[in-house]
């Protein structure tokens, strides 16, 4: 078998290939085009006299792990038996990070040991192209809201700088717009107001846009379905649902319902040894924009379902709102992987029969609704 650790970079990478037994075949910086990739494959290739083997290629998670481990595929299948390419989890790869030699080369070589001795290495998972698609989609409507955010955010600050106060019922609004449209301003502050306008009703316009296909990918074999069950629950709209159809990928994946909680990063710090106990806030781990939705949606669903509700209550008594409203969230997740686990819609179960099993259950009405 011939195994390849990969230290991967924007332009190029640092390989190191060797044989099961360690003999170095190559090593040496790469750029990271099919042309300079099948170049270095075929250098392996002539040192082993041309022969095919296994191939198992292991580089570390980054921004682009998926488009890399694309182009390995594409670079070594004609020229071997057998492709193997692992994306491993940087974050658990301590023998890296706390190296007190750390260069290319020796994270090359570190990750082509760790791949010969066949140890349990935790990879990541690597999204197919429809969750791809959906993820990206998802990701550019965000930074477009972020954007409008940041404009109005400028806006606000040209009128504060002047000690101008905002309409009570919101500078956004109807009469708002109206409003900043009769102003008196300098010149300055007139052009600023003006030109912040024009970007925030293209931002708008883009951002309608943007909904408008994610409505129609939601309509797609792949999504319909899950989609419309989860927006069964209250506080789980369009973007909710969509969020989290494509953060967690292929669900099935899971375990349980505490594993899925703790991939989205919603659960505790435990530090436990001996007689020495800590248990802190959550790990923060995993997608940040899946959290941050979730607890968006949290806060619609304290209102509408009454286990939500006496969850939140019970919860913000001991430990205030914003622990509250996380574990709220953290139980949303839960049942919203229960719901796509058993095929089922949500209906509202009283807080006095929901137990520690989760909010969901089948309604036969909305079932048959969301089957049509």
């Amino acid at each position: 078998m011939i195994v390849v650790g990969m230290d991967v970079h924007v332009r190029n990478s640092f390989l190191h290939a060797s044989d099961q037994n360690g003999r170095r075949l190559a090593h040496g910086r790469c750029a990271n085009t099919p042309a300079a990739l099948a170049a270095f494959c075929d250098h392996v290739l002539q040192v082993v006299q041309g022969e095919l083997h296994p191939v198992r290629v292991v580089l570390e998670s980054t921004t682009n792990s998926r488009a890399m481990q694309r182009l390995i595929r594409q670079a070594w299948q004609p020229r071997a038996q057998t492709v193997q390419v692992d994306v491993l989890d940087a974050r658990k790869l301590r023998i890296i990070a706390e190296s007190v030699s750390k260069c290319d080369a020796v994270d090359a070589r570190v990750l082509n040991q760790l791949a010969r001795a066949n140890l349990a290495l935790s990879t990541c998972y690597m999204p197919d192209d429809d969750e791809f698609t959906l993820r990206e989609l998802l990701r550019g409507r965000s930074d477009l809201v972020r954007l409008r955010t940041n404009v109005k955010n400028r806006i606000h600050a040209v009128l504060h700088r002047r000690v101008i106060a905002a309409p009570q019922g919101g500078l956004f609004t109807r009469d708002g717009l109206r409003f900043l449209a009769q102003l008196e301003l300098d010149e300055a502050g007139r052009r600023l107001i003006d030109g912040y306008r024009a970007v925030l009703d293209e931002l708008e316009t883009r951002i309608t846009e943007a909904t408008r296909f994610l409505r129609e990918v939601m309509r797609r074999e792949r999504w319909a379905r899950s989609a419309a069950l989860l927006q069964t629950m209250p506080g789980i709209g369009l973007m909710v649902a969509l969020t989290l159809l494509a953060k967690l990928g292929d669900w099935r994946r899971f375990k349980g319902r505490a594993a899925v909680a703790n991939y989205a990063g919603l659960v505790p710090v435990i530090r436990d040894s001996n007689s020495k106990h800590y248990a802190g806030g959550i790990t923060h781990r995993g997608p940040s924009h899946l959290r941050a939705v979730l607890v968006q949606g949290a806060w619609v669903a304290i209102k509408r379902v009454p286990a939500y509700t006496e969850l939140f209550e019970r919860v913000a008594r001991r430990r205030g709102r914003q622990v509250a409203i996380i574990a709220v969230a953290r139980r949303m997740l839960e049942d919203a992987f229960t719901m796509l686990r058993k095929d089922q819609a949500f209906r509202f179960v009283p807080a006095a029969a929901q137990g520690r099993v989760g909010t969901t259950a089948c309604d036969p009405a909305v079932a048959s609704s969301v089957a049509g």
